[in-house]
């Protein structure tokens, strides 16, 4: 072999090796989920709740279908993403950029979208406090106030209404199915038919709400104020109102079966005809309510006397 054959021969050798050496340290050191993200911009149908994407620039990543709920965008560039059908409750877009990208709802997010999308009935809902019949899925409006605002037939679905003040507000036959509303004030507001299956109210105030008819199935109540609340014909089956505030309260003929009531208050409430079979009840309190025809935890009715007590 030639002198240059041997000095070929050996610089290959040597690149292979170096070469091999670098595939082994990508397999023994792959790069973690915010590397594959930023390089590959596409995560469609996959779970990344809870995780930490802050700071990334991730702009037109296709997060289609894509679960994020609690995932943490915060200061990340996010411009021409795509989240549409994406479940981001309780994900934070704290100084995120949003402009561009096209949100839940299949609506894009104006130049102005930072920290939430600004969708254009966002936009208008927030400028004139009107938005009946709008397709807000998936908004990001916690801790606004919306006090009187008009969402009448609107869906809310998924949408993020932690903290934001909603007294006085008109919600009739509006979707708010497993949205986020922590904590949020709707005294006094008109909820009737709405549909609330699986919505997060924890701490919600809804003091003399007209909630009539509505549908509440697994909705979690828990903490909740519910004083002087029109409850009439509300079907909350599965749903947690422990430690719930449910004083002089009006749900005749509503349906609570397998509900969680531990230490809830329905002090002076109105329960007749209503439906408690399989509800748990330790700790219930049911001084001077009304229980007339109320269906008992155990099936049977409740007779003529039951006045604080289910006379069976």
């Amino acid at each position: 072999m030639t002198t240059k054959k041997k000095i070929a021969f050996a610089v290959g050798f040597a690149l292979s090796i170096f070469v091999g050496m670098g595939v082994i340290g990508k397999m023994l050191n792959p790069p973690g989920l915010r590397e594959r993200l930023a390089e590959n911009r596409t995560c469609r149908l996959c779970d990344l709740s809870g995780e930490d994407l802050s700071n990334l620039d991730l702009n037109g990543i296709d997060l289609t279908g894509a679960i994020v709920k609690g995932t943490n965008f915060n200061n990340t560039m996010l411009k021409k993403a795509n989240f549409i059908n994406a479940d981001v409750r309780n994900a934070s877009f704290q100084n995120s950029v949003m402009d561009g990208a096209t949100w839940v709802n299949g609506q894009v997010c104006g130049p102005e979208s930072t920290g939430s999308c600004l969708t254009p009935q966002t936009a208008e809902l927030l400028r004139s406090l009107h938005c009946q019949g709008c397709d807000l899925r998936g908004a990001t409006l916690a801790s606004l106030r919306l006090t009187g605002a008009v969402l009448n037939n609107s869906n809310l679905a998924r949408a993020n209404l932690s903290q934001s003040d909603l007294d006085e507000a008109e919600l009739t036959r509006t979707n708010l199915t497993r949205a986020v509303a922590r904590k949020a004030q709707f005294r006094e507001s008109l909820l009737f038919e709405s549909d609330f299956t699986e919505a997060d109210l924890w701490g919600v105030n809804l003091t003399g709400a007209y909630i009539q008819k509505s549908l509440m199935t697994k909705a979690q109540l828990v903490d909740a104020t519910l004083e002087s609340a029109d409850l009439r014909r509300v079907i909350l089956h599965g749903g947690d109102l422990t430690g719930a505030r449910l004083v002089n309260a009006d749900l005749a003929n509503a349906s609570l079966k397998m509900a969680k009531l531990t230490n809830a208050d329905f002090t002076g409430a109105n329960l007749a005809g209503a439906n408690l079979v399989g509800a748990t009840l330790d700790g219930t309190n049911f001084s001077d309510a009304f229980l007339v025809g109320t269906i008992w935890v155990n099936g049977k009715k409740c007779r003529d006397g039951s006045i604080g007590r289910c006379v069976q």
